[in-house]
């Protein structure tokens, strides 16, 4: 995988990136599945105050299944 030059760290829960179930609130604890491309093949689940050098501003995106354990939602994005 060729990895992008990231320099701005964020966390999950202000990240587009951020994927939760369709009723789930966003807060630190929320968990859902991190579906930034270079990524999705991991399956990632994370909460809301997990972070990493992916990071993009934007709004969290809705699936149902995001939360469980492993993902059971496709990425939206």
């Amino acid at each position: 995988m060729a990895r992008k030059n990231h320099d701005e760290w964020g966390e999950c829960k202000d990240c587009k990136w951020f994927e939760v179930g369709t009723d789930a609130s966003v807060g630190n604890t929320t968990l859902g599945r991190c579906i930034e491309e270079g990524l999705q093949r991991f399956a990632l689940r994370v909460s809301g105050n997990s972070g990493c050098n992916c990071f993009v501003a934007g709004e969290v995106a809705h699936a149902q299944g995001s939360g469980s354990a492993p993902p059971a939602a496709k990425p939206t994005r």
